[in-house]
């Protein structure tokens, strides 16, 4: 059965230009394909607005009522994802940031666990761009059930041309590259089969963890190879959370203490999943050189990274 979950629009929309990413959406959540709808989505995205019983009475709905209308919006900011399943869009959601808020509405689901595959993206894309609350607004019946099942709390209530609405709010963990403490020494042998007794003594310089809140999610360290060059390991992560050009923000972390430490020249081995960031590496100076990424660290000064 095809369900829409009838999320209003946030306040201001349209609003004056797309939500920064770091990567564009792309990933599999469960049994579903969750990626950047493209123009050719326009048409299955209206079909699925337009053949749903009672979706005309959602607030916002008309953005979907043709694929004119759906392109229009692709061309106007809004981050509008889709689902996939066996090669066929059976779900959307969109999108944006307001004030350091990620808001979503018009999330269509045509079979059951799209609608969950879209929210989570929707939290991943916001969990990477910094943010940490997530809000939608919905009528207080069976969506507002269905949005608690995924975490989401009542913290107001709105009336929108005479529709009561519940505001509905989930906080996010935060994503840090944070310095290694001695807690994580568990985790770095685990991860890398390292004696685990140096690390239980405190920070070791040039080692740093990928946190999701409290939770050790990926590491990377620098090793000093002589001459002014910083080896940088190459950046390990829970398969979870790939995909999502978190590597970028771990090298750039990498990078800054490699600079401040003296080095002049940073390399790191390419795999599967810097081969496919190389267009983001590149604008961050990293240079593909054989097998590896390498990066002149006294061509440029950067601020500090907002890890």
């Amino acid at each position: 059965m095809r369900r829409i979950i009838p999320l209003a629009a946030p306040p201001h929309a349209p609003h004056d230009g797309p939500t920064e990413m770091r990567t564009k959406p792309d990933r599999t959540i469960g049994r579903f394909r969750v990626r950047q709808a493209a123009p050719d989505d326009a048409e299955p995205i209206a079909d699925l607005a337009a053949t749903i019983p009672g979706a005309q009475n959602v607030p916002g709905i008309e953005a979907l009522e043709s694929p004119a209308s759906v392109n229009r919006l692709l061309q106007t900011g809004y981050l509008l994802l889709v689902a996939e399943h066996a090669e066929t869009v059976c779900g959307a959601i969109r999108w944006r940031e307001d004030e350091g808020i990620a808001w979503f509405d018009l999330l269509l689901s045509a079979r059951p666990g799209a609608g969950r595959a879209l929210v989570r993206m929707v939290e991943m894309q916001a969990q990477d761009a910094g943010l940490r609350l997530v809000r939608c607004r919905a009528p207080e019946d069976r969506v507002a059930d269905y949005l608690g099942w995924l975490g989401y709390l009542p913290i107001s209530r709105e009336d929108a041309s005479g529709t009561a609405l519940l505001v509905l709010e989930r906080r996010l963990p935060l994503l840090t590259v944070r310095e290694q403490r001695r807690e994580d020494a568990p985790f770095i042998a685990e991860t890398t089969g390292r004696d685990p007794y140096p690390f239980e003594m405190g920070a070791r310089p040039g080692w740093f963890i990928v946190s999701d809140g409290d939770r050790p999610v990926g590491l990377i360290w620098v090793t000093d190879t002589g001459g002014g060059e910083a080896e940088i390991a190459t950046p390990l992560l829970f398969d979870a959370y790939r995909g999502r050009g978190l590597e970028v923000w771990m090298l750039e972390r990498a990078v800054y203490h490699a600079r401040h430490s003296g080095f002049h020249t940073a390399r790191v081995e390419a795999d599967q999943w810097l081969l496919g960031l190389r267009r983001d590496l590149e604008d961050h100076q990293w240079w593909l050189e054989g097998s590896a990424f390498v990066r002149n660290l006294a061509a440029t000064v950067e601020e500090e990274p907002g890890w």
